[in-house]
């Protein structure tokens, strides 16, 4: 993973845990609910900061669905000629065809002493 990715997870890991500790101890304590209200100012930067956190996620996922894309056209392209290189190699190559099928005259010949001697 490179390492602007793993440091934007990293803040985004940071933001959320720090939300988390925030609510829970507010949780139970209006006061402290009431100073954070005045601090709205300072809240709007951490919305602005997670949206920010959030929406280069995002583009993180775009740009590697389209270099995967890019990666399987290309692979497909290859298989592609490779297939077509087969298959000129196959078309290129005599044609062998099966020898005929020969009768076994021993058989025949023998089949047919066997009928004469039973009409004797």
């Amino acid at each position: 993973m490179k390492t602007l990715k793993i440091v934007v997870y990293a803040a985004l890991a940071i933001f959320h845990l720090t939300t988390i500790i925030v609510l829970s101890v507010g949780r139970g304590n209006f006061d402290f609910l009431l100073k954070l209200f005045n601090k709205l100012d300072l809240m709007m930067y951490g919305a602005y900061l997670g949206f920010i956190l959030f929406a280069t996620t995002i583009l993180f996922d775009y740009l590697n669905q389209k270099s995967i894309k890019g990666l399987n056209k290309k692979h497909q392209d290859d298989l592609n000629e490779l297939k077509a290189k087969l298959y000129d190699k196959k078309e290129s190559e005599p044609q062998k065809t099966a020898p005929p099928l020969k009768v076994d005259d021993t058989n025949s010949a023998a089949s047919d002493e066997s009928a004469e001697i039973r009409e004797d």
